[in-house]
């Protein structure tokens, strides 16, 4: 083989390899998130598909505190008021069915889901 093929075989492999390795990054990470359940742990990031039951603005703060009915269980959903509130509360109602994905914290005792950015909300 001549130089020039060596070098075009090996910039073929490196290519080859950094394709694999964007595609187990960004295309596996999102197939990967977990369901939410009882089982969920505070710093997790989960998702969660489920109709509205309702919606409010917090009295402080301005967030958004959504209330999600999900097999028969209302999951508590948090949105920062910097992450997006208004426009979430804009775009769903009562009723919508939503899919969820934010990480799993504790407040007051019990688990919710709180949104990182608003494209963490998609009407169903």
């Amino acid at each position: 083989m001549e130089k020039e093929e060596k070098v075009m075989i090996v910039l073929l492999m490196m290519v080859l390899l950094s394709l694999s390795v964007a595609y187990l990054t960004f295309y596996q990470e999102e197939t990967q998130i977990p369901e939410f359940n009882t089982f969920s742990k505070p710093g997790e990031r989960v998702y969660v598909e489920g109709r509205v039951v309702s919606e409010r603005f917090t009295n402080t703060g301005n967030h958004l505190l959504i209330d999600l009915e999900h097999n028969s269980q209302i999951i508590k959903v948090f949105v920062p008021n910097d992450r997006g509130a208004k426009e979430i509360s804009a775009m769903i109602s009562k009723n919508s069915n939503i899919r969820v994905i934010g990480e799993v914290q504790e407040y007051k005792g019990e688990l919710e889901i709180v949104l990182q950015d608003a494209k963490g909300i998609e009407l169903l």
